[in-house]
């Protein structure tokens, strides 16, 4: 019964995820049929403006694909990391200068502050899959903190682990969206779309699986 329940359960998370894939390949494409139509029937002269706007669904479709295949790997144990000692003194402060630009245009302070000496807080890890678990998360951080607050990365040296936090004075998650945040194209509100600054809804279980795959836990 256990075995039946599992086959049902997994079968039902396939049916789910092509559902999701359609839904999130739909809109970008309607747009690009749309706009192409348009300039083939004359409704729209090929103005830079309308060029850049179409390339730029595709760049979004060329994000879903890759975000699909690098979570894929992830979740087979398939994904190649580039294990080296990495100093987490210098990813939070490269964190903090890659977004500095627009924590700066959104009045946002972006701090990173540290607990222990910087040889205490290097670990053995893949510094590109660990920066864009960081950005993620900061760029989450970013789209719900107001004007005038704050995000603050922080490195915390455990006994066993080296804990890391990205910490925000925003409005915070629900207690009832907890469960849900590191599902594949879980949205917190499902009436806000992309063009609200909702991303894809892929970041957080593919910074799950990174973090899972240096058998950390997120």
């Amino acid at each position: 019964n256990r075995m039946t329940a599992e086959l049902e359960r997994a079968d039902q998370q396939r049916r789910n995820l092509t559902a999701d894939v359609a839904h999130e390949l739909r809109t970008p494409l309607h747009i690009i049929q749309g706009n192409l139509e348009g300039l083939l029937d004359g409704v729209y002269e090929p103005t830079v403006e309308h060029i850049e706007a179409t390339l730029e669904e595709t760049h979004t479709l060329a994000r879903l694909v890759n975000d699909l295949h690098t979570l894929s790997q992830a979740e087979a144990g398939q994904l190649p990391l580039r294990l080296e000692p990495v100093d987490l003194t210098e990813l939070l402060a490269d964190v903090q200068t890659s977004f500095s630009g627009q924590a700066e245009a959104a009045q946002i302070a972006l701090e990173v502050s540290f607990d222990g000496q910087p040889a205490d807080l290097t670990i053995m890890a893949d510094a590109g899959r660990l920066d864009q678990v960081l950005g993620n998360l900061v760029a989450n951080a970013l789209r719900h903190t107001p004007a005038g607050g704050a995000i603050r990365l922080t490195a915390v040296r455990q006994p066993n682990h080296i804990h890391l936090i990205v910490a925000d004075t925003g409005e915070g998650i629900p207690t009832k969206d907890l469960p849900y945040i590191f599902n594949r194209f879980w949205r917190g509100n499902s009436a806000r779309t992309r063009a609200d600054g909702v991303g894809g809804g892929l970041g957080l279980a593919i910074a799950k699986q990174l973090i899972e795959a240096h058998h950390g836990q997120i």
